[in-house]
């Protein structure tokens, strides 16, 4: 059976898109051979209604580390075991976190930008405030694939060096770093539309996440102080 040599998992609207694209730089990394960064099956695996074989067929045995980038992955529960299950031993898993409440504001602004008449609040607001739960949800990751494969990003610091961030996935995936180019290329996936959030949300959001961003950094060793949205 094989099987992606990588797995992005996260988070939306920070930067995946950009950050796949580097990554791909790499003559020897790429992506299934249906060439897409997001294959939205690892959790319908899971829930039985696609087979395994849909999945594993995407990452041929050709010498490229070929894998995948689809954000959803993080905070879906049925996706963590099928990973297990699907991933070879050396295989990294991927995640790159962004300010939650920035993160939060522009997947609203990106679901304003896709959304039909009448706007569908409650859904869209809902999802994405989980969305920003980013600890409960690497606990459920790590407690399935292992914490050990795990590489964790925090997405303001690989704007910062993009570089830096690129050099460690390729050293997980065994290959030698190569000089990046276009590294300030506008996201393929930005969206376009305004949205005002309702009155007091975003202050609701601070102190949800609050506790959330204060186990990353003393669980994940992340340095979030570029975070600045969630400070008291």
């Amino acid at each position: 059976m094989t099987s992606p040599a990588w797995l992005g998992i996260g988070a939306q609207r920070s930067g995946t898109t950009w950050l796949t694209d580097l990554l791909c730089q790499h003559p020897s990394v790429g992506l299934g051979n249906n060439g897409k960064k997001e294959q939205h099956l690892l959790h319908k695996v899971g829930d039985g209604v696609e087979p395994l074989s849909a999945y594993t067929s995407l990452f041929p045995d050709d010498g490229i580390a070929r894998g995948e980038w689809t954000p959803q992955y993080l905070r879906h529960s049925s996706a963590p075991f099928t990973a297990a299950r699907v991933l070879g031993p050396d295989a990294p898993v991927l995640a790159i976190l962004r300010d939650p409440v920035e993160r939060f504001l522009s997947a609203m602004r990106l679901a304003a930008t896709r959304a039909k008449a009448p706007w569908p609040y409650p859904v869209p607001i809902t999802v994405q405030t989980f969305s920003g739960f980013y600890a409960d949800q690497l606990a459920m990751w790590a407690n399935a694939v292992g914490r050990d494969r795990m590489l964790v990003l925090v997405y303001e610091e690989v704007r910062r060096d993009p570089q830096a961030a690129a050099d460690r996935v390729w050293a997980a995936l065994g290959r030698t770093p190569v000089r990046l180019q276009d590294v300030d290329r506008p996201s393929r996936s930005s969206s376009h539309a305004s949205w005002t959030p309702p009155e007091g949300l975003v202050e609701s959001l601070r102190v949800l996440y609050r506790p959330q961003v204060e186990r990353l950094a003393t669980d994940w060793d992340l340095d979030v102080s570029s975070w600045q949205t969630v400070r008291a």
